[in-house]
């Protein structure tokens, strides 16, 4: 398959660079030179790369969220996506993807105000529509409340730092995270999966979970079950395996989380009804009681998901 690289410098946009060769199926390589892009990016085309100049030096951001306007409407959780990918075999290379949205401000506003503010939900990375097969690499993902969308396709994210406080890990994908540094900014839930019922969702293989220095002991649970409109095709999945937990992570590792279904009313999901699991996991924050996974189990998991890559 015939290659196209383009450079892309600061105060060029990286759209534009992506309109410029047209909707056909070569592959492209958006090389981006050390800088900030302050761009929303719609990546509608497969075999596209993104790559920078190492995660520390180039830095694509933008500032939505859920409760931004538009047009009179506010944009929704999925809308806010500083970058969003929608075909197969996305590809994102040593650059950070941000969402700078003023959280702690408004997080603020909500103390002061409880119920008057909403829509706090400000995401990073988007994977959705008919993508998959997604790698990620030497990337980080930066935001506070929903951080990294997850939600078509196969993903493998590796050697990545995520940083968040609120289901910043979520979406109904396929995702291993090879030794990702897992960054809690604040109290909450690392992962939401909405994974269906027949499917794998997110596995943690070797990964880290740490805190920023003002992350109270025990105040972050390692995920909870989220099923849209409580869809009843949804049994949420993550596994962790051979990870390292700080003890910022809650005693009881999983939680609960509410649902609210099309026709009114509210449906609670537990974590004893999903399916998370812990298998040779260490750390402060790590716990033999939770439900394993036999190891040889987890290893051909992990092998059959490596076999498509």
């Amino acid at each position: 398959m015939q290659e196209h690289i383009i450079s892309v410098g600061p105060g060029s946009s990286i759209n534009e660079a992506l309109q410029s060769i047209g909707m056909s199926s070569e592959s492209v390589i958006i090389q981006l030179e050390a800088g900030v892009y302050t761009e929303k990016v719609f990546v509608d085309r497969p075999n596209v790369t993104i790559r920078g100049r190492g995660r520390e030096n180039t830095r694509i951001s933008f500032n939505d969220a859920a409760m931004t306007e538009r047009d009179g409407r506010s944009l929704g959780t999925f809308a806010s996506a500083t970058l969003t990918a929608t075909k197969p075999n996305f590809k994102a290379e040593k650059l950070c993807i941000a969402n700078d949205f003023d959280y702690d401000c408004h997080r603020a506003l909500v103390a002061r105000n409880p119920g008057k503010v909403k829509g706090l939900q400000a995401v990073a990375f988007r994977s959705t529509g008919s993508s998959d097969h997604t790698l990620l690499s030497d990337c980080s993902f930066i935001g506070h409340q929903d951080t990294l969308l997850l939600d078509a396709g196969t993903h493998l994210v590796q050697g990545c730092r995520i940083e968040g406080n609120i289901d910043f890990i979520f979406g109904s994908g396929t995702v291993l995270f090879e030794q990702c540094t897992i960054v809690s900014n604040g109290p909450g839930y690392v992962s939401a999966p909405s994974t269906k019922v027949e499917d794998i969702g997110f596995l943690f293989h070797r990964c880290s979970f740490t805190a920023t220095h003002v992350v109270p002991r025990e105040s972050v649970y390692l995920g909870r079950p989220w099923h849209p409109g409580a869809d009843p095709q949804v049994n949420s999945y993550a596994l962790l395996y051979d990870c390292y937990e700080d003890a910022h992570i809650h005693h009881d590792g999983w939680t609960w989380m509410h649902a609210f279904p099309p026709g009114g009313g509210e449906v609670v999901f537990t974590a004893e009804s999903s399916r998370f699991f812990e298998t040779s996991c260490s750390g402060p924050g790590s716990s033999n009681a939770r439900e394993s996974l036999a190891e040889n189990e987890v290893i051909t998991i992990v092998q059959s998901f490596l076999m498509d890559w």
